[in-house]
């Protein structure tokens, strides 16, 4: 039995919401299927949210039943929160101080004493530290002044040369952002390619680099973009002893369990997540745009899905028009006559389009082929588009799109290479980035 098979044989069986599923061993002993089978085949099911997992009490059919507990936040809890969202967002940044006291007071609608009792929490924490009377900043906890050696290492993927040529647009401008963060703390970059179909890291000559070889850096800041194989990656970054940023652009179940719990290993989420359709969904609320369509060809994939179940969170009566065909832009390269195949599939998403106040689609490339047939005559042209990726198109075609916070990616990377494990995140948080939209 295959994994299609059994995703065929499971969505066939009359399982009802909250029903518990066979086991991975029962599955596998009447089917004769491998256990690895059958567990990927789950995990396929779960990523497309038609099973949910319990730990240690197995896999059940639907989407996992929301409890609602109200729960009275306590003052220095919410001031801890809402310092936390001001690190995530950028606005709190760990190279420069804390904005005073009174500033902290007025933001946060609180008195000075509670916060002073707030911030001396963080700071027993060894979070802040206090310099002068009443500024705190982040702890450093490496000066790095003192180290020896004053390089990081900055890996992203590459070609079997050793060039970057076809690197995205984030991705080079988070490699700008890393550079000019590095030079703020007095670290130099030693910029290495991954080419995952031999597994090796190459230099600019494309040249083998070992990470052996690398024990004396200060620490890496590693992109898994479009990295399929993140076990292969970081069972060569494993042998490592310094600290390790991870860009993480995969779903947060795929983290190494093993690297997740070392404290010199932090995985950011920049993309995943439901906090980027709830950041697009009250952008939409305020400005009285409520019934939407949210228009994506790259459904099959997590980060699509996360999207518009946050639009959902947020309120809005949402269309779906979707297709669950493709995962990225990506997997329509790969097919003949892959232009046509994709406009096709646009084409056929918006004719079933109800009357909506604005349309919500998956990235910019999606908005620009829309604005493009628009244009041409070939679909209706839309109420209003809002999109994301803040790309260059975006400014081009006057689309408004949700930008992800590569700023404060790069700024928190570099700041766990000098202070790991220094963070207003809890322990073993995934560590999620905020971001806006971006009207143009």
């Amino acid at each position: 039995m295959t994994v299609e098979d059994f995703c065929k044989w499971i969505e066939s069986s009359g399982f009802k919401d909250g029903d518990r599923l066979p086991s991975v061993r029962e599955v596998a002993s009447s089917s004769g299927a491998s256990t690895f089978t059958v567990f990927r085949a789950y995990k396929s099911l779960v990523a497309q949210g038609r099973v949910y997992a319990e730990h240690g009490n197995g896999y059940f059919w639907g989407r996992k039943p929301e409890i609602a507990v109200t729960v009275h936040e306590r003052e220095g809890a919410r001031l801890e929160r809402l310092l936390l969202e001001g690190w995530k967002s950028g606005k709190i940044s760990a190279g420069s101080p804390l904005p005073s006291i009174k500033d902290l007071c007025a933001a946060f609608e609180t008195s000075a004493g509670t916060l002073r009792r707030t911030l001396e929490a963080l700071r027993g924490k060894g979070i802040l530290e206090r310099k002068g009377r009443g500024r705190y900043w982040f702890a450093n906890a490496r000066r790095v002044s003192e180290a020896r050696l004053k390089e990081i290492l900055l890996i992203m993927r590459c070609n079997p040369g050793g060039d970057f040529s076809c690197l995205g647009e984030r991705e080079l401008t988070f490699m700008q952002k890393v550079y000019a963060e590095a030079h703020r703390n007095n670290l130099k970059v030693k910029l290495l390619g991954y080419f995952e179909d031999s597994g090796v890291f190459l230099d600019a000559g494309g040249n083998r680099v070992d990470m052996e070889d690398c024990r004396g850096c200060f620490g890496a800041v590693v992109s898994t973009m479009l990295v399929f194989n993140v076990n292969r990656l970081f069972a060569e970054l494993a042998c490592t002893r310094f600290p390790v940023a991870v860009w993480w652009e995969h779903p947060l179940y795929d983290i190494p369990r093993a690297l997740k719990k070392e404290k010199r290993f932090a995985f950011f989420n920049l993309a995943f997540g439901e906090f980027p359709g709830r950041t697009v969904g009250r952008f939409l609320k305020k400005k009285g745009l409520t019934r939407i369509a949210f228009v994506s060809p790259y459904h099959m994939s997590m980060w699509s899905r996360d999207r518009l179940k946050g639009l959902k969170k947020v309120g809005l009566e949402v269309f779906e028009a979707t297709d669950a065909s493709h995962a990225s832009p990506y997997d329509f390269s790969l097919e003949p006559h892959a232009h046509a195949r994709y406009r096709q599939i646009l084409m056929s998403l918006v004719k079933r389009i109800p009357p909506v106040d604005a349309w919500v689609v998956s990235n910019d490339r999606v908005g620009v082929e829309l604005m493009s047939l628009a244009n041409q005559g070939k679909i209706p042209r839309p109420p209003y588009m809002v999109s994301f990726d803040n790309s260059t198109d975006s400014y081009r075609i006057r689309l408004d799109s949700f930008e992800f916070n590569l700023e404060a990616l790069a700024v928190q990377s570099v700041y766990h290479l000098v202070s790991p494990g220094i963070t207003l995140y809890g322990k073993d948080d995934f560590r999620e980035l905020s971001g806006h939209v971006v009207e143009k």
